[in-house]
C-alpha cells in the first residue's frame, strides 16, 4: 500500500516537460511517448542531426537510489551492444538539469496494445503464431547472446512497415547460458532465464487471440481455453509457455511446434 502511495505521489511531482522546450541546446521536445518502470520517454528533434530520436530521462524514484541509477546505465550498455535491426539503436548519454537521460532510435510503428484497443486490428489464430513466431526469432537472437528481456508485452512490440521491433530493454539483464538453475513458478515472469520470456511470450500469444474473441454479457468467467477457440497444436504450445505442462527449454522447441500452427 505504501509503495502505490509512495508511485502516486511521485507521478504528480513528476510533471512532464513542455512540448517546445529544448533539452542540451539540442533536442527539441515535440511528444510525450509515456513513462515506463525507470524512464519517461519523448519523442524529440535532434537539431545537431536533423532528424528524429527519442530521448529517455530516469525517473526521479529510481535517480534516489544507486540501483535504480546502475540499472539506467546497464539499459544503455545493453543497447550499445546489441546493435541489430530488431532492437532501437543507442545514439548517445547525457543529463539535463541533474536528470540522467540517453537518446536512441525512433521507432516509427504501432505498439500491438495501439494495435488492438485503438485501433481494433484482430488477429486469427495463424495470424497470431506467425506473429509470435517473428518475435520468437529476435528472442533466440538475444537468447545466442546472453541477454533475457524481461519486459516482452504488447506496449513494447512494435510494427514499423510490416516489420517487428522490439523494444524498452530497461529490465533486460545478461545471465550464463551455461547456468541454468530452476524457476519457481511464482518467480517467472521476472527471473533472469529463458523461460521468463517463453512466459511473457505465451501472455503475448493470448492478448493477439482474445482480439477476435466476442465478450458476451452476463456470462460466467472462464479460463483461456474455456473462452478462445483453439486447436489443440495451439493449446499445447501456450500450455508450455506458461509452464502449465513441461515448459519449453530453447526458442528451436517452440518454432517446431509453432510451425504447423502456422501452415496448417
Amino acid at each position: 500500500m505504501f509503495k502505490g502511495a509512495f508511485l502516486f505521489a511521485v507521478n504528480l511531482l513528476e510533471k512532464k516537460i513542455t512540448i517546445g522546450s529544448v533539452i542540451t541546446s539540442r533536442y527539441e521536445i515535440v511528444k510525450f511517448l509515456g513513462r515506463g518502470s525507470y524512464g519517461s520517454s519523448y519523442l524529440v528533434y535532434d537539431k545537431k542531426k536533423q532528424s528524429e530520436a527519442v530521448l529517455k530521462f530516469l525517473r526521479m524514484h529510481r535517480r534516489l537510489k544507486k540501483s535504480g541509477r546502475l540499472a539506467f546505465e546497464h539499459e544503455q550498455q545493453l543497447l550499445k551492444e546489441i546493435q541489430h535491426p530488431y532492437f532501437p539503436q543507442f545514439f548517445e548519454k547525457g543529463e539535463y538539469n541533474g536528470k540522467p537521460f540517453f537518446t536512441m532510435e525512433y521507432v516509427n510503428g504501432k505498439t500491438f496494445e495501439e494495435l488492438i484497443f485503438e485501433e481494433g486490428k484482430a488477429y486469427s489464430e495463424a495470424e497470431s503464431f506467425q506473429i509470435g513466431y517473428e518475435l520468437l526469432q529476435m528472442i533466440d537472437w538475444l537468447h545466442s547472446n546472453g541477454i533475457i528481456h524481461r519486459d516482452i508485452r504488447i506496449p513494447n512490440v512494435m510494427l514499423d512497415q510490416k516489420r517487428l521491433r522490439l523494444i524498452d530493454f530497461g529490465l533486460a539483464r545478461r545471465y550464463d547460458t551455461n547456468k541454468l538453475p530452476a524457476v519457481p513458478l511464482d518467480y517467472i515472469k521476472r527471473a533472469i532465464s529463458p523461460v521468463s520470456d517463453f512466459y511473457a511470450l505465451g501472455h503475448f500469444l493470448l492478448f493477439l487471440l482474445y482480439s477476435t474473441y466476442d465478450v458476451k454479457g452476463n456470462e460466467r468467467e472462464k479460463s483461456w481455453e474455456e473462452e478462445l477457440s483453439l486447436s489443440f497444436q495451439a493449446i499445447k504450445v501456450i500450455r508450455k509457455l506458461l509452464a502449465i505442462e513441461d515448459p519449453y527449454q530453447s526458442c528451436s522447441e517452440i518454432a517446431q511446434d509453432v510451425l504447423p500452427i502456422i501452415h496448417s
